[in-house]
């Protein structure tokens, strides 16, 4: 009777403490499974300049197209179950509001970047998914976090060079590094302020959570 009794309570400690194990593993899996993206997606961006009064961290965006932000939004939902915003206006910044004011502006103005993000090909390049990303951090007692896809482009990068070289050119004396900013598109956040995120720095290998397909 005594060893019953005991083959009992060992079963029930054992269930105590495998069922959120199991869950937790379950939930991680969900989690790193692959995300849909559509393939007509990863194209026909369009750059837009953002305004310089408006709380933003950018200042040259490229907007997707089609319904991207919003999918991408409640594939997150459906695996996360959390309570998560996303953008009013989803934007990727190719340029940002503190690199203009900082460096590019003393010979570059608004229009002119944006002219130059044109001419390198970023609104006809396509965009290469890395994956799905996630930052946490703690705040005022709670932990914020924001979801983001991680792009490349190499139309990009000469976007950025072209930026940085025409600087060097027309005399600029302050610090623009045509490396200091990842191609991310923010999904969702657990609040609605996602300027504050800015600049983000994106650590791949314990950043991206998923891939994308």
């Amino acid at each position: 009777m005594q060893r019953k009794t005991w083959l009992k309570v060992g079963l029930l400690a054992l269930f105590i403490v495998g069922m959120p194990w199991l869950f937790l593993r379950t939930v991680q899996n969900t989690i790193a499974e692959p995300y849909v993206i559509d393939n007509a997606s990863l194209s026909g961006w369009t750059l837009a300049l953002a305004e310089t009064r408006q709380p933003s961290p950018a200042l040259i965006t490229l907007q997707p197209p089609g319904e991207l932000v919003s999918e991408l939004f409640q594939q997150i939902f459906h695996r996360t179950m959390e309570s998560l915003v996303t953008a009013g206006q989803p934007a990727m910044p190719v340029v940002l509001q503190s690199e203009f004011v900082t460096a590019l502006r003393e010979v570059l103005s608004p229009e002119v970047i944006l002219e130059v993000a044109r001419q390198s090909g970023l609104e006809e390049a396509r965009l290469d998914p890395v994956c799905m990303a996630v930052k946490r951090e703690r705040a005022a007692g709670r932990t914020r976090q924001l979801y983001f896809v991680v792009f490349e482009a190499p139309a990009f990068l000469r976007f950025r060079q072209a930026l940085a070289r025409l600087y060097v050119e027309g005399g600029g004396a302050g610090s623009f590094d045509p490396a200091g900013l990842d191609l991310v598109l923010p999904i969702a956040s657990s609040d609605g302020d996602f300027a504050v995120w800015w600049p983000l720095e994106v650590d791949r290998a314990t950043d991206c959570q998923a891939p994308l397909t």
